[in-house]
């Protein structure tokens, strides 16, 4: 596959904060086999320091999928999109996206292969692919049909691990001044809670997370609890902090970029959340998360790793996918309380 003295190869995944995770353990396969390889990633803006996280990455190609929605925006960045894609011959591409948009813009590029899932989230990507590669069943987990596809795709057997990433020096000192602004020093042992999700059906209420702190906290009282996430948390993060009584609970909802998210991350000894991105980073930071799951399958989409804890209640309606309850009684969020903390208790004295 090799067109030249360096294999060329480019990664279509746009988004999302998780999934762009995920692809990362199919790097390191690809890194092994390959040592020279020069991977280009093509990624949305608001994902792109993901990427600095991400060995051998040489190339970000923008996608930027608000302007390419609008018509007084498209054409401008679609031919800058275009020319960019068309500026190397690659021997390889692959749609690690799946969606009929992803491999559109992939078959733009000039390759030798273009290579995508057999069975895509949106069966018309499929017919852009020059190779189409089947993943066996006992490929759940996204983590796992990415490597699946890159072990195809190389003819190899390598289960490399993907190492955990390094400290990015830009976002670690930000993310350190942070702290100390807020009155975390390094001596602290601090908690991250996550109570944001993208969808109404993952968010737990903030009184929930309220009263998990203040259970955690009556058994580890050194604790400093940091609630993560976006500007559009800091309401339920105004309402965590009133129930959770006498707990030291710190906001930075809305104070940190990606870059920062994931060296708070990396400071913390475990990660308390809902079903969202953050999770992910979490586990590439080899952090222990205790996530509440509700529409969707853990198996499938949950932190990667044996050493996390997932609650999830046996229901008919469970793993529904829905973003918001069609019942509307959210009855996936009455999980059994003792329990989460009878594993928060084991975890705190004898580790995962």
């Amino acid at each position: 596959m090799k067109s030249g003295n360096k294999f060329k190869v480019l990664i279509v995944k746009p988004s999302s904060l998780g999934d762009i995770f995920h692809v990362f353990p199919a790097i390191a396969i690809l890194t092994a086999a390959h040592p020279d390889a020069e991977i280009d990633w093509m990624v949305n803006p608001a994902f792109a320091d993901v990427l600095k996280y991400c060995p051998n990455i040489r190339r970000i190609i923008l996608f930027r999928r608000k302007e390419l929605g609008s018509l007084k925006t498209f054409f401008p960045h679609f031919f800058k999109l275009f020319s960019e894609l068309r500026r190397e011959r690659y021997d390889l591409v692959i749609d690690f996206q799946g969606l009929f948009r992803s491999a559109f813009f992939a078959r733009l590029a000039r390759y030798r292969q273009l290579a995508g899932f057999a069975s895509p989230k949106e069966a018309a990507a499929k017919f852009f692919y020059t190779r189409k590669t089947i993943i066996p069943d006992s490929a759940l987990h996204a983590v796992d049909k990415n490597i699946s596809m890159m072990r195809q795709l190389l003819n190899s057997a390598n289960t490399v691990a993907a190492p955990f990433p390094d400290p990015v020096k830009e976002f670690s000192e930000k993310a350190e001044k942070l702290l100390r602004e807020s009155g975390v020093v390094s001596s602290d042992r601090v908690v991250g809670i996550i109570p944001g999700a993208r969808w109404q059906s993952k968010c737990w209420p903030p009184a929930f997370f309220g009263k998990v702190i203040s259970e955690v906290n009556q058994l580890q009282p050194d604790f400093k609890f940091l609630i993560l996430g976006s500007e559009a948390d800091s309401s339920a993060s105004s309402e965590i902090i009133k129930s959770a009584a006498n707990a030291k609970v710190i906001s930075l909802t809305g104070k940190t970029g990606i870059g920062e998210l994931i060296e708070i991350i990396r400071r913390c000894e475990f990660i308390i959340s809902n079903d969202s991105g953050p999770v992910h980073i979490a586990a590439v930071m080899d952090k222990t998360v205790f996530a509440f799951f509700g529409p969707t399958d853990p198996a499938k989409t949950g932190p990667y790793g044996n050493k996390h804890y997932i609650f999830q209640a046996d229901l008919p309606c469970i793993k529904c996918l829905k973003r918001k309850c069609p019942l509307g009684t959210f009855e996936c969020h009455k999980l059994e309380f003792d329990k989460i903390i009878a594993k928060l208790k084991h975890f705190i004295n004898n580790g995962a």
